[in-house]
């Protein structure tokens, strides 16, 4: 039986799940701290960014990624102050997630909810005011669609292994006699399986 295992890039300092926990965790805070900027509290307008940044930094994987999302993301996060017609700044925010995770392709059908909900918002909200239903709603949606991106790559790396061990039924048993090649590496010559496998299509690369 084969599980799926998170890929976990190489780091050259610190522990990947403590710096994963902590990374999300401050990206957050950051996202939410830029968010409280009011004409009373400008200072959150740099507070936010700052930390958000930081979590970014944090946040294990390949650096090229990090730093490829990370304008975009700092954007979004800044757009969503302007109200609720702008809710779609959560679908940059999941994908620059999702991006810096190293997720397959097939996870980013998750932002497909995130888009819908942010016209559906834009139609339902009209005032300001109704701002924080909007990032409430958004929040909660980006965090059901970041798990639900997560569960599409399970379900793809189960779909690899499954083809691939037809494959490997298929071609044993439509071999003949074994040739010198076939006695040279033996029946022990399989697919890849385990953690080999499930770091398909997730380059693994130090920062």
């Amino acid at each position: 039986m084969n599980d799926w295992i998170e890929p976990t890039p190489r780091v050259r300092w610190g522990n990947p799940r403590w710096r994963y926990g902590v990374g999300l965790v401050t990206i957050v805070l950051g996202a939410a701290a830029t968010n409280l900027t009011s004409t009373y509290s400008l200072w959150f307008l740099l507070l936010g960014p700052l930390v958000q940044l930081v979590g970014w930094m944090i946040l294990p994987g390949a650096l090229w990624r990090r730093l490829f999302v990370l304008l975009p993301c700092l954007v979004a996060a800044l757009v969503l102050v302007a109200g609720p017609d702008f809710m779609g700044a959560f679908a940059v925010l999941l994908a620059g997630w999702l991006f810096a995770r190293h997720r397959p392709p097939l996870s980013y059908l998750a932002v497909v909810p995130v888009i819908v909900l942010s016209f559906v918002l834009k139609g339902a909200l009209n005032e300001y005011g109704q701002n924080w239903i909007g990032l409430v709603s958004g929040t909660l949606t980006t965090v059901a669609c970041a798990w639900l991106g997560r569960a599409l790559a399970i379900w793809r790396w189960h779909r690899i292994i499954a083809w691939r061990a037809r494959r490997a039924r298929n071609t044993r048993g439509t071999s003949t006699a074994p040739g010198p090649a076939d006695q040279a590496y033996g029946p022990a010559s399989t697919v890849p399986a385990g953690a080999s496998a499930a770091l398909d299509g997730h380059p693994v690369n130090p920062e």
